[in-house]
């Protein structure tokens, strides 16, 4: 099994990312990804592609990946022309991961539309796909207007991957991207429920689904003992989604839009987080693949006020004593 990480992101923690970035791919870990969002305090930048160039100059192994962008931010054009470049840049170690965003707070700041974004997604999906493809297009669409093609060309495109929770999601994922790849907000139980109609979806689409990749996305704190490990996580990992998800913004899995409480972390992490001593965590991911079989686990390491130096002894006591469990 793979694994990758999410490091440091937000505020001006560019060093720390960066330095992060170098570390793991010493250390041995597969990749290393970047999410999006906007106006968060702190957490999250708003430009992950230009994060990831940065990172493809000073890494030369790791896979670097987006998990995940929101596509109806962006021209489809300039995103495939972007992601052309960052592949040149990182030799053909990009993986663009996208959805279709939530967040009413980030369509209006982006004067963008909530209706109609799952269309605009897979009208971009499509346009991008026939551009890195080498085409003249000469597309007028609902949403896109765009007569030509680009240069250069990724070589290799870079696998899609799509992320969302919803039936919509998962037969997008099944039909116009190259795998699904499900955040850390959902349980195991409703992670292993919405396997299967993705699954489903894959056999419908006539695509096999042993032969499509299998990433999952999970919050992780690592410590020498369970108790600090838990330590860690009341004080950074508990008050993200007290203050994110349970602060309004109607997240479909979790905070106002279900009965999870987000102000008790031993709720919040049954079923959802990776916390603990090495040894423990080796216990809870073994429990994930018995039930999920993912094929790369990528571990969201950082939480709003997470000191770089913690960080980085994580990923020291995830490299020596919970990857060699699974390698």
């Amino acid at each position: 099994m793979r694994f990758g990480i999410i490091p440091s992101e937000g505020g001006q923690r560019f060093a720390d990312a960066l330095a992060e970035a170098e570390l793991a791919e010493e250390l041995g870990f597969d990749s290393v990804w970047l999410e999006e969002h906007h106006g968060v305090r702190d957490h999250y930048w708003p430009s992950p592609l230009v994060v990831l160039a940065a990172m493809a100059a000073r890494t030369s192994r790791v896979m670097l990946g987006t998990d995940v962008i929101v596509l109806p931010f962006y021209a489809p054009v300039r995103l495939a022309e972007d992601a052309a470049v960052l592949q040149g840049i990182s030799g053909g170690r990009f993986i663009l991961g996208v959805a279709s965003g939530y967040r009413p707070e980030e369509f209006a700041l982006h004067d963008a539309s909530l209706t109609g974004r799952g269309g605009r997604l897979e009208e971009a999906l499509g346009l991008i796909r026939a551009l890195w493809a080498g085409e003249e297009v000469d597309h007028l669409g609902p949403a896109y207007r765009a007569v030509g093609r680009i240069e250069p060309l990724p070589i290799p495109p870079p696998p899609i991957w799509l992320g969302g929770w919803g039936p919509l999601a998962l037969q997008r994922a099944a039909t116009l991207a190259d795998a699904w790849v499900p955040g850390p907000t959902a349980d195991l139980t409703r992670l292993v429920t919405l396997r299967r109609d993705y699954d489903a979806a894959l056999v419908a689409a006539g695509r096999d689904p042993g032969a499509v990749r299998r990433p999952l996305t999970r919050e992780v704190v690592v410590a020498p003992t369970d108790r600090a490990a838990w330590e860690i996580a009341e004080r950074h990992l508990l008050v993200n989604y007290r203050d994110e998800y349970g602060g309004g913004w109607s997240h479909p899995l979790v905070g106002a839009a279900d009965a999870t409480p987000t102000d008790r972390l031993d709720a919040l992490a049954a079923g959802r987080f990776i916390v603990g001593s090495p040894a423990t965590c080796v216990s809870i991911i073994r429990e994930i693949v018995d039930a999920f079989a993912p094929d790369e686990l990528i571990c969201r390491l950082f939480f709003p006020g997470l000191p770089h130096a913690t960080l980085v002894s994580e990923l020291r006591l995830l490299a020596s004593d919970v990857l060699p469990a699974f390698r």
